[in-house]
C-alpha cells in the first residue's frame, strides 16, 4: 500500500513549484557551498549559501542554524563503491583531500581521497569534451588543472576548516549567475544521456520484463531499488525494497526482482519517499520512529500543518491561529467541521500516515493507514478530548508528552518500544481502544515513581490522569456502557474503587494538616501501590491513622473532613473495601484520588464553594 501511495503522490510532485515539470534524471540535493569559477578553471572563492533558519530549543528560546539550501542536479549515485556522479558534490571526488586536526591532506585511509578524485576527473572530462560554453570550459580546466598533492594548502579550503568534511559544493563562474547545472548545453546533452540509458534498458535483452505489481503494466523490473535518505538510519542511506541474502529470495529470482516492482514504480516511490523524508512538514519523529503523512493532492500544506500541530508539539511559536482554532473545538467553542473550514483544509482528501523506523540499512515499516483528512483529524480530536481532564484544560497533550510520561525519571534510556508508540498512535488515528500496556505503563508509573524536590518530579499529573481516564472511558464507550470518569470529582460515582481513591486523598490532607506539612514521607509514598491493588488490607489501617491525626486538627477542619469521609463511606456498599483491585479499578482509584485533591485545594480556595456545585 505504501509504495503505491508514494507513486500516486509523485504524479502530484511531478510539477515543481514554477510550474514545469522535473525532469527523470534529476533530484534535489543539499548543498552548503558554491565553488566559483574564473574562466580559467581557477578557484576565485568558497561562498557559503547557507539560509538561516529560526528553531527554538526545550525552554521557548529562539536560535539561528545554518541550513543547506536544495539544488536540483543530476541523480546522484547510489552505489556504495567509488563512482562519481554527473557535476560532482562530495569533497572526496572534488578535490581528492582528506581532513583531520594536522589540516589537508591528499593521503587518506585505503587512499580513498585519492581514488575518488581520479574517478571524478575520468567521468567529468569525458562527459564535457565538446560542451564549450563560458561556465563548462571554466569547469573542464577546473577539472584538468586542479592537483591534491598541491592544494594542502589553498586559502579558499583553509577558510573552511573542519566544515569541509560534512559540507556539499555547487559550481558557479565568478561574476555571473547561475549554477553550472543550469547550463543549456549541459541540461541538453544530459537529458539525452538520460533518454538513450532508458532507451537501452528497455532493449536489454537480459531485463527482467513483468507486470509491475504496482503499476500493473509489463515493464523492466528493478533489479536493485534506489536507497533512501532516512532520519536515524545508515548514513549511505537505507532501501525500502531489497534481497540482498539467498536466504530472501524465492522461485530462482535473484536480488529485488522478488518485488515484482519496475523500475519505473521503484523510481517513482524513492524519490516521493527522499521528497517527504526531507521536508519536516510532512513528518515528526519519536525516538527512532518516524512518522511520515501526506495527502493526495498537488499542495497538501493545509492538511499537513494541522496533522502536525495535533500529533506533535511545534517549534513555531507563530501558530497561534492553529492552536486557537483547536483549542476552540476542543473547548467546545466551534464544531470540528467549523475548525476544518477555518483551517481551509479538504476533509474529503485522501490522508496517508506511516511509521517508519531504520533497521540497519534497511527500513522497517511500522503500520500505514489511511482515510478522508476530516475523518483523521476528527479522531485525534477525539483523542484530545478523551485525554482532556478539567473543564478549563483545552490545551492539547501531543504524543511527546504521553511518552515521556511513560518513561521512569531515573531510567537511563528514556526510550519506550516503537510497537507501543505505533499502537498509541494508531488508536489516536483511527479512534480503536488504546493498547493494555499502555494503561498498564502509566498505572506502574504512578505507583512506582517518587515525588521529590531534587528531580521536581510529579508521580501524578494531568497527563498521566489523562492518560489513564482515556484509556479507561474510551473502552467503555466502545463497549456501548456509560464512560464512568468525568472531567471533574463525580460526586455520583459509586465505584468502589474510584470512592477508595477519593478517600485515601482525603486521609492524605489530614495527615499533612495534623504534621504541618513538614513531612519528609507521607502515605501516599508509603501506601499508595499497596492501597491502590489491595484496599481491604490497607485502607481500614489508614482510617484508624486519619481517625488519631484528626485530633490535632482545629474543629472547622475536623467537621469538614468527617462530613467529607462519611460522604465517601456512605457510598461503599456493606462499608466493606474491595479485596483486590484489577487493572481498570486500580486506575478508577488513582483518577478518584487526583479529583479529589484537586477539589480539595478548590475547596481551599473557595472556603464558600459547596460539593453541589463543583464541576
Amino acid at each position: 500500500m505504501l509504495i503505491k501511495a508514494l507513486c500516486d503522490y509523485a504524479d502530484k510532485l511531478e510539477e515543481n513549484q514554477n510550474g514545469d515539470k522535473q525532469s527523470e534524471g534529476w533530484s534535489k540535493q543539499d548543498v552548503h557551498f558554491q565553488i566559483r569559477l574564473t574562466p580559467d578553471g581557477d578557484i576565485e572563492s568558497i561562498v557559503d549559501v547557507r539560509r538561516e533558519e529560526k528553531t527554538y530549543d526545550k525552554k521557548g528560546k529562539e536560535k539561528i542554524r545554518l541550513v543547506p539550501i536544495k539544488v536540483v542536479l543530476p541523480t546522484r549515485t547510489q552505489k556504495s563503491s567509488i563512482c562519481s556522479n554527473f557535476i560532482e558534490h562530495r569533497p572526496y571526488y572534488i578535490f581528492g583531500l582528506s581532513y583531520d586536526k594536522d589540516g589537508f591532506s591528499a593521503e587518506s585511509e585505503n587512499n580513498r581521497a585519492r581514488k575518488s578524485h581520479k574517478a571524478f576527473v575520468e567521468h567529468e572530462l569525458k562527459f564535457f569534451n565538446g560542451l564549450n560554453s563560458e561556465i563548462c570550459t571554466a569547469y573542464r580546466r577546473f577539472v584538468q588543472k586542479w592537483k591534491p598533492e598541491d592544494e594542502t594548502h589553498n586559502e579558499a579550503l583553509l577558510k573552511l576548516g573542519k566544515e569541509y568534511k560534512n559540507a556539499y559544493f555547487c559550481f558557479g563562474l565568478a561574476g555571473a549567475r547561475g549554477n553550472l547545472e543550469e547550463d543549456e548545453q549541459f541540461v541538453e546533452k544530459y537529458n539525452n544521456y538520460i533518454l538513450n540509458q532508458n532507451d537501452k534498458a528497455d532493449s536489454d535483452d537480459e531485463s527482467e520484463l513483468a507486470v509491475c505489481g504496482i503499476l500493473g503494466e509489463k515493464l523492466p523490473i528493478a533489479r536493485v531499488h534506489n536507497k533512501i535518505k532516512f532520519p536515524g538510519g545508515n548514513p549511505t542511506g537505507c532501501v525500502l525494497v531489497g534481497m540482498k541474502k539467498a536466504a530472501y529470495e524465492s522461485y530462482g529470482k535473484t536480488q529485488s526482482y522478488n518485488s515484482n516492482i519496475s523500475e519505473k514504480a521503484m523510481k517513482k516511490y524513492t524519490s516521493a519517499l527522499n521528497t517527504l523524508l526531507e521536508d519536516k512538514r510532512h513528518r515528526v519523529m519519536f525516538d527512532e520512529l518516524v512518522v511520515l503523512f501526506f495527502a493526495m493532492k498537488k499542495d497538501d500544506s493545509k492538511e499537513c500543518e494541522a496533522f502536525s500541530f495535533m500529533y506533535s508539539s511545534s517549534e513555531d511559536k507563530a501558530q497561534n491561529m492553529l492552536s486557537s482554532t483547536f483549542n476552540d473545538a476542543l473547548g467546545g467553542v466551534t464544531s470540528d467541521e467549523e475548525a476544518m473550514r477555518k483551517l481551509e483544509v479538504d476533509k474529503d482528501v485522501t490522508f496517508y500516515v506511516a511509521g517508519l523506523t531504520p533497521n540497519s540499512s534497511r527500513i522497517c515499516q511500522k503500520f500505514i493507514y489511511h482515510d478522508k483528512f476530516g475523518h483523521i483529524l476528527h479522531n485525534l480530536m477525539q483523542h484530545q478530548r478523551d485525554l482532556k481532564i478539567g473543564t478549563k484544560e483545552n490545551n492539547q497533550i501531543y504524543f511527546s508528552y504521553i511518552k515521556k510520561e511513560l518513561i521512569s525519571p531515573n531510567a537511563t534510556n528514556a526510550k519506550i518500544p516503537p510497537p507501543l508508540m505505533t499502537s498509541i498512535m494508531l488508536s489516536a488515528i483511527n479512534g480503536s481502544n488504546y493498547p493494555r500496556e499502555l494503561l498498564e505503563t502509566v498505572v506502574r508509573r504512578v505507583k512506582c515513581d517518587s515525588d521529590t524536590d531534587k528531580n521536581k518530579y510529579v508521580k501524578l499529573n494531568r497527563v498521566r490522569a489523562g492518560i489513564i481516564k482515556a484509556c479507561l472511558n474510551r473502552k467503555a464507550r466502545l463497549s456501548g456502557k456509560e464512560e464512568e470518569i468525568k472531567m471533574s470529582l463525580n460526586m455520583n460515582n459509586r465505584g468502589p474503587a474510584y470512592l477508595c481513591g477519593r478517600l485515601f486523598a482525603v486521609y492524605e490532607k489530614i495527615q499533612t494538616l495534623a504534621s504541618g506539612g513538614g513531612l519528609n514521607r507521607t502515605i501516599v509514598d508509603s501506601y499508595f501501590a499497596s492501597a491502590s491493588t489491595r484496599p481491604s488490607r490497607i485502607m481500614p489501617k489508614l482510617s484508624h491513622l486519619a481517625q488519631v491525626h484528626m485530633r490535632k486538627l482545629e474543629a472547622k477542619d475536623v467537621e469538614t473532613y468527617y462530613e467529607m469521609i462519611s460522604s465517601i463511606m456512605d457510598k461503599l456498599d456493606s462499608d466493606v473495601f474491595p479485596q483486590t483491585l484489577d487493572l481498570d479499578s486500580q486506575g478508577a482509584f488513582i483518577i478518584g484520588f487526583y479529583q479529589q485533591k484537586r477539589y480539595i485545594k478548590y475547596l481551599e480556595k473557595n472556603r464558600n464553594g459547596k460539593e453541589e456545585n463543583h464541576e
